[in-house]
C-alpha cells in the first residue's frame, strides 16, 4: 500500500503504525485530541506477565518498540483485601506485572510510545476527525457494560500495590490501590448493579484511609468498558484495541492484548497474511479463556474470593497459577461451546 491511515492514536494504533513504518510503509494517524494519552489521567496500569509467553523486552521488540526507553516498575508482591478478613500477601520471584503511568507527560507510557513513533516517521494529524477511509480503526470502545471510577493523586507514601475485592467495593469486579514513585491510583472496576446508588469509589477510599494510607487532593476520573467480541474474520478496515474488543475480560490487563492486535493488523497490511491469521487466532483463544474465567469469577461471593486469594498467598509460585488459568485446551473449548451464546459477550 502507498499509505496506511489509522483512526486513533492509542496504544493499539501506535503499535500498528510503528510496525508498518519499520517495513517502509508510510503511516498517518488521525486523532481527534491534540496529543496521545490526553484522555488519560496519570493513572497507573499494569502490563501483565502471565497471558503471553514472551518476556517484556521481546514483546515490545516484536512490535517495533524499544522497551529500554519506556519507564516501568516491576511488581513482585501485592496485598489482597476482603472486608472483615486479614489482608493476604501474595509474592513471586518473577514480576506479576509491570506498572506504567498513562498520560501525555514525558514519563508517561503513551507519550513514550508516541516519541518512538515520531522517530520512525509516523505522521500524526491531531485535532482531526478520522475519515471513513481509514484502513485501521483504533478509536476505543463506544459500548458500556463495565465502569471504572478512580482517582489519581500525589503522595509521600512508599511504593505499594493492593487488590480490594468484594461486592461493597466492586460488584462483579475488583478495586485496586497503586502507589509508585510518589504517584497513586485508586480505582474500582465493576458491572452496573440495578437499583443502587452506592458510591463504590468512596467505599474504597474509606477502607484504605482506615489503614492509615493517605489519599488526599485526588483528581477523579471515569471510563467505560465493553465485553463485545469483534468478528474473527480479517478484513479492512480492521478494528483493533478496544474498538475490536481486544482485552482481558477477567481483570482488565488488556494493554498487551491491545498492542498485539495492532501488530496483527500491521502484519496483515504488510501482506504477512498467514502470520497475521495465526497471531489473531492465538489472541482470540486468550480472549475466550479470559471470558470463561470472568464467568466463574462473577459467581463468587466474598467468602469464595477470600478462599482463592488465600490459595495464591500460600503458593510458592502464584504466577504459574495465573499462567495455567489462560491455557486453551480441550476442556476450555468444550466450556466455550457450551456458554458462548448464553452470556453478554458474543461474537458480533
Amino acid at each position: 500500500m502507498k499509505e496506511v491511515n489509522i483512526a486513533g492514536s492509542g496504544i493499539a494504533g501506535m503499535s500498528a503504525a510503528i510496525y508498518l513504518s519499520s517495513k517502509g510503509i508510510p503511516v498517518t494517524i488521525q486523532e481527534r485530541k491534540s496529543r496521545p494519552g490526553q484522555s488519560r489521567h496519570g493513572d497507573y496500569e499494569g502490563l501483565e506477565n502471565w497471558i503471553f509467553d514472551d518476556n517484556i523486552s521481546s514483546f515490545f521488540y516484536k512490535i517495533g518498540f524499544d522497551y529500554s526507553k519506556i519507564k516501568s516498575h516491576p511488581v513482585y508482591k501485592f496485598k489482597v483485601h476482603v472486608l472483615n478478613e486479614e489482608p493476604l500477601l501474595v509474592k513471586n520471584k518473577e514480576p506479576f506485572f509491570y506498572l506504567v503511568k498513562r498520560g501525555e507527560k514525558n514519563n508517561d507510557f503513551d507519550n513514550q510510545l508516541y516519541q518512538q513513533c515520531l522517530d520512525v516517521g509516523v505522521d500524526f494529524r491531531f485535532n482531526t476527525i478520522a475519515s471513513n477511509k481509514c484502513d485501521i480503526i483504533a478509536t476505543g470502545t463506544r459500548k458500556a457494560s463495565a465502569y471504572v471510577c478512580g482517582s489519581s493523586f500525589k503522595t509521600s507514601e512508599k511504593n505499594q500495590v493492593h487488590l480490594l475485592l468484594g461486592h461493597k467495593f466492586s460488584p462483579k469486579g475488583y478495586a485496586y490501590l497503586i502507589i509508585c514513585n510518589g504517584f497513586g491510583t485508586i480505582a474500582t472496576a465493576f458491572k452496573k448493579v440495578k437499583n443502587t446508588n452506592i458510591n463504590y469509589l468512596y467505599n474504597c477510599k474509606e477502607y484504605f484511609r482506615k489503614l492509615n494510607i493517605d489519599i488526599s487532593n485526588e483528581k477523579d476520573f471515569g471510563s467505560v468498558g465493553s465485553f463485545a467480541f469483534s468478528s474473527s474474520k480479517i478484513r479492512l478496515p480492521m478494528h483493533i484495541g478496544e474498538a475490536g474488543g481486544f482485552q482481558d475480560y477477567l481483570f482488565g490487563f488488556g494493554m498487551k492484548m491491545s498492542m498485539i492486535s495492532g501488530l496483527a493488523a500491521g502484519m496483515y497490511i504488510n501482506r504477512e497474511r498467514s502470520e497475521a491469521k495465526m497471531l489473531l487466532k492465538k489472541i482470540n483463544k486468550k480472549r475466550r479463556i479470559s471470558f470463561l474465567n470472568r464467568i466463574l469469577y462473577e459467581r463468587l461471593n466474598d467468602e469464595n474470593m477470600y478462599y482463592f486469594a488465600k490459595k495464591f498467598s500460600i503458593s510458592n509460585n502464584p504466577l504459574s497459577i495465573l499462567e495455567q488459568a489462560y491455557v486453551w485446551d480441550y476442556k476450555a473449548l468444550v466450556r466455550w461451546l457450551k456458554i458462548k451464546n448464553r452470556y453478554e459477550v458474543r461474537p458480533t
